[in-house]
């Protein structure tokens, strides 16, 4: 058994360095992960499998970064990063990981692009393990 909630936007314009706006798709009515602002979540103590996918065509030569933040800190060892080599060129970032929440925690997710605004298309997912 497990708890999960999904985030997602479609065609979404985030700023040049933001925290990405989280639209809950799927709640958790457990209340393990819940939304906390338009841009975190707040996670209980316990194991967590995190998964984001996040897609953007470059206007030109640039880069794209995001770096989960949670336990007090930013997480690099989870970031994703990406670069456009040419024009209009498709980057994707995307990572799956398995993290611990000690005591509760807020989770958000740093972004960070070289174009003044990105419009992209993103899919998180959250899943609390519930192990014995």
């Amino acid at each position: 058994n497990s708890i999960f909630a999904t985030f997602s936007g479609q065609e979404l314009i985030v700023p040049e360095r933001a925290s990405l706006p989280l639209k809950i798709e799927i709640p958790d009515v457990t209340r393990n992960i819940s939304l906390c602002s338009d841009c975190s979540v707040t996670l209980t103590p316990g194991y967590y499998v995190i998964s984001y996918y996040i897609s953007t065509v470059m206007k030109g030569h640039g880069f794209i970064k995001l770096v989960p933040v949670f336990n007090n800190g930013k997480q690099t060892m989870y970031a994703a990063y990406a670069e456009s080599a040419k024009r209009k060129e498709l980057l994707t970032i995307s990572r799956y990981f398995i993290i611990e929440i000690p005591a509760e925690s807020v989770l958000f997710f740093a972004w960070h692009s070289s174009e003044g605004a990105s419009k992209i298309n993103m899919n998180i997912s959250i899943e609390k393990l519930c192990r014995q």
